[in-house]
């Protein structure tokens, strides 16, 4: 990890907080590197991750209210709408370290390019399952979220199909238990249950309160048990046990962190879909850019063409003139012939004369006269040249503006889908039911052969997106 930030940053936190001038240094290097580093692997997410955690630590070992100052760090204006990447960094380099090392190298080689909030649902799965999904084609949050709540429901169903029947126990808040069977990786976890919703149970495990953090999770009654087989209504000691003001507020709490999650993970959605969109506009500049170079470039040559044929249509000119001298040399020598003599003698010799000298301008004329003709044919062929290619190029220039313009309305027309949950849409354009991405007018195109095949009537009936 780099000592210094890589480009200027102005800060909004009071990095006072963190009392000493090491760590106050080690937080801002740390949030330059990471502001400064555009994701593009899971190696990098996982060293920011590290950094992260690291100033945590120290920050715990020497801050006072340490996990407030670090909290309030990270939801400062320093990070912005990277906040939600810096929380999922931390928990997923908690949750990769843990792994045994073959279950590292095996998750290190799949997904790489898996999304953020992908790889924070694989941290909510076990091991084994783990194994299989990073193995699998399924790349997305929503795909392996499905498989995460098939696979639980299809343990809970067998759980109760061999499980003989038990007398329900007894459970409230406040009361310490042991998760008994879970397919997340909590089996044999001890915690306190902290509030009831929907016949289900909020446990704060006893490792996660170790960590400074108040991460709840939600079990079913067959789930846990007792930490104790004497079901115990009141706790022996005031720590096992809150007051039902002090479970009022942690339900209010776990409400507000649950919201606050949603919105979190909200914003690192779009922060994922602004950068593609970002990249994808990249491209298309690119593209554009190397399209004008070689339009530049054809201009050019273009310009030289028409120079040397200007030149070899100057030299036509010259052999025009040239041309029209000797014919004027010709009619003066044909006039002093007639009036040179006008006896027969002479007569006859100016005819013989005449001959002489017209047959030696017919040897001269003819090639030079041939040669004006080709160089004439030359010159129209090319002028018709120049034309095609000027209006090949003004062509070229207003589709590049029309598909420009095109692709802009339908990317934002996309994004106004995408956040409406128009199935599909997105700002790169329209994921046709196929599987594959069309963009510019041809989005529009797949998007209404879509509507015709799920809605055969969709002219007569009112089609919700």
């Amino acid at each position: 990890m780099n000592t210094t930030a890589p480009f200027a940053l102005a800060y909004t936190f009071d990095y006072a907080k963190f009392t000493k001038p090491d760590l106050q240094n080690k937080a801002k290097s740390t949030l330059g590197n990471f502001l400064g580093f555009v994701r593009q692997s899971f190696d990098g997410l996982l060293e920011n991750g590290e950094a992260l955690n690291s100033i945590y630590q120290d920050c715990l070992a020497h801050c006072p209210k340490a996990k407030k100052v670090f909290d309030n760090w990270l939801a400062s204006d320093d990070f912005g709408a990277s906040r939600y990447i810096a929380y999922s960094a931390i928990e997923i380099y908690n949750w990769f370290s843990k792994l045994p090392k073959r279950l590292q190298r095996l998750v290190r080689a799949n997904v790489q390019k898996w999304s953020v909030s992908a790889l924070r649902q694989l941290t909510k799965v076990s091991h084994d399952l783990v194994k299989e999904l990073v193995r699998s084609p399924l790349k997305t949050a929503a795909q392996i979220k499905k498989v995460r709540e098939q696979k639980v429901k299809s343990t809970e169903e067998n759980y109760s199909l061999n499980e003989q029947p038990t007398p329900p126990l007894e459970l409230n808040p406040g009361m310490r238990i042991v998760v008994k069977s879970d397919d997340r990786g909590w089996t044999g976890y001890a915690g306190i249950i902290m509030s009831e919703w929907n016949n289900d149970f909020w446990v704060l495990f006893d490792h996660t309160v170790s960590q400074g953090m108040e991460v709840k999770h939600l079990f079913k009654p067959h789930q846990i048990q007792p930490e104790s087989s004497k079901t115990v209504i009141k706790p022996a000691s005031p720590k096992e046990m809150f007051t039902p003001a002090q479970v009022e507020q942690k339900i209010t709490e776990a409400l507000a962190q649950r919201e606050k999650e949603k919105a979190e993970e909200e914003l690192g959605r779009f922060v994922e879909i602004r950068d593609a969109a970002l990249k994808a506009a990249k491209e298309e500049i690119i593209a554009a850019q190397k399209h004008a170079q070689s339009m530049e470039q054809a201009k050019h040559e273009l310009i030289e063409q028409l120079i040397a044929k200007e030149n070899e249509l100057q030299s036509v000119r010259g052999l025009v003139d040239q041309n029209q001298q000797l014919q004027q040399r010709v009619k003066n020598l044909e006039k002093a012939l007639e009036d040179s003599n006008k006896d027969n003698w002479g007569n006859t010799f100016n005819k013989q004369a005449a001959k002489v000298v017209n047959k030696e301008l017919e040897k001269t004329i003819e090639p030079l006269m041939s040669e004006v003709e080709r160089l004439n044919n030359v010159l129209s062929q090319r002028e018709q040249q120049l034309t095609q290619l000027q209006a090949m190029s003004i062509k070229q220039q207003e589709e590049l503006q029309q598909k420009s313009k095109s692709n802009s309305v339908i990317a934002e027309f996309g994004e106004i889908g995408e956040n409406l949950g128009w199935n599909g849409w997105s700002g790169k354009g329209y994921r046709a039911n196929s599987g594959t991405l069309y963009t510019g007018i041809h989005a529009l195109t797949a998007f209404i052969c879509d509507l015709k095949v799920s809605h055969p009537n969709y002219q007569e009936q009112e089609i919700p997106f």
